[in-house]
């Protein structure tokens, strides 16, 4: 394949392509001041001025290979490194190398982000366990490890984090130990490419030899069938001789329906632990220790808006905090009202919207993680049941419908049953601190 210009005129292409899709202070702050260049016509370096915007530039990194492939026709990795270019850029080649025939495609290394350590994990009720164990398997300790560790729940609850600050810990305090950390899109991929060119033995090699296996996404090699005949092996060969293995997934193992029983079993043969979205305590001291990383003074009434709106998940806090900062980079102060201005799109998409029974189920789905379906089914695990009542006492508080239309809204439940739930929800409030932080915390994101 063939591509004509330098690193500078694929990167003023490719500029245009991300301005489209980030807004403009995200672009002038972090985008704009990066200078590239390109290493042996495959990988796409960024140079950035500081830490931070390395971090900031990082996180924007399928855009920008997605970006660069659109203007160039060619796949780039991508990395971000602080400083400036070495040495002049040079004109990319005309045509690209074609890959060694000796080389098996794809096989190309997964690296863990060193900002992913134990010492940058906030522990709260939410993660404790899975934090300690994560730290119990980092000590590589033979049977006293959990082996496999599966870690599941929703977007952003720090499942990667932990997973690559196990392989972190085990590079630093046992180097001689071999850490392999893989997205399963990644796993997949190659292994379509194996395929193709029947070089099994170096695939198999990769995975099979390592001390540590990281497995970021699982859920990935559902409906994959010859995957999961492969994993099963890789799996087999690594747990009969020792070998650690970490999994990450969106959904517990017994939620993966199409994937094989017998590797399902296997899966759920070893730890697995739920991580649930951080309570206001764990944000409040995720965003504190943000500050502190980033040397900026946050008010107690600032973080206090931040925590009590931004509630889902550690991602979008942490995208919050980054945006208040590029705020503040402007020369605008760091106080509740710029912050309300900053994070109006963020905290506030649904301003000045009307509060029905629609909007507040929606809410409450969101904010424990389920789906509005499972608002209304006839579920009966406290996970579920818990939300429900908690959306029906509000639906009854806020916008004063009768007994009788919330349980019709709620998948047909009779007057008695609503009227229960609105009084279990006022009963145990009293009593149980979590439950009354959470319908805070609702009505809070309800405001208009």
């Amino acid at each position: 394949m063939k591509i004509i210009g330098d690193a500078n005129t694929i990167w003023e292409k490719a500029c245009r392509e991300i301005k489209e899709v980030v807004n403009e202070l995200t672009y002038m702050t972090w985008i704009e001041p990066a200078k590239p260049e390109l290493e042996d016509g495959k990988t796409f370096v960024l140079y950035v001025p500081n830490e931070l915007s390395k971090e900031y530039v990082f996180s924007y990194k399928d855009l920008i290979e997605n970006a660069l492939k659109i203007v160039s026709s060619h796949h780039f990795d991508l990395e971000v490194k602080v400083g400036n270019p070495g040495i002049p850029v040079q004109s990319i080649k005309q045509e690209m190398l074609v890959q060694n025939s000796k080389d098996t495609p794809g096989l190309k290394r997964n690296k863990l982000n060193p900002y992913y350590t134990f010492n940058r994990f906030i522990v709260g009720p939410s993660n404790r366990f899975a934090h300690a164990a994560c730290v119990a398997v980092a000590s590589m300790q033979g049977s006293k490890n959990y082996n496999p560790l599966f870690l599941y729940g929703g977007s952003g609850l720090g499942k990667t984090h932990l997973m690559q600050a196990i392989g972190n810990h085990v590079k630093s305090e046992l180097p001689e130990k071999k850490v392999m950390y893989v997205q399963s899109e990644q796993f997949v991929n190659e292994f379509i490419q194996v395929i193709a060119t029947k070089k099994y033995d170096a695939f198999r090699n990769k995975y099979r030899m390592v001390d540590l296996l990281l497995l970021d996404d699982i859920q990935f090699i559902e409906n994959k069938e010859q995957m999961q005949e492969e994993f099963f092996h890789t799996f087999n060969s690594l747990f009969e001789a020792g070998r650690n293995i970490v999994l990450t997934c969106d959904k517990p193992p017994q939620s993966l329906t199409t994937l094989e029983d017998r590797l399902r079993t296997r899966i759920s043969s070893g730890l697995t632990i739920d991580i649930t979205p951080p309570d206001y305590e764990t944000r409040m001291a995720i965003l504190a220790s943000l500050s502190q990383t980033h040397n900026v003074i946050l008010t107690d009434d600032v973080m206090d808006y931040i925590a009590s709106n931004v509630t889902n998940n550690i991602r979008e806090l942490e995208g919050a905090f980054k945006t208040l900062l590029a705020f503040s980079l402007l020369g605008n102060e760091i106080n509740l009202e710029n912050a309300r201005f900053a994070l109006k799109d963020i905290v506030g998409p649904e301003a000045g919207k009307k509060i029905d029974e629609k909007y507040i189920m929606n809410v409450c789905a969101n904010y424990f993680n389920i789906s509005v379906e499972d608002l209304k089914s006839k579920k009966r695990k406290r996970e579920f049941v818990e939300p429900r009542h908690i959306a029906m006492y509000l639906c009854y508080k806020l916008i004063d419908m009768t007994y009788t239309d919330i349980g019709d809204v709620f998948g047909g439940r009779n007057h008695a049953t609503v009227i229960h739930a609105c009084n279990k929800v006022v009963d145990d409030m009293e009593t149980n601190s979590k439950l009354a932080k959470s319908v805070n915390e609702i009505s809070l994101r309800l405001k208009p």
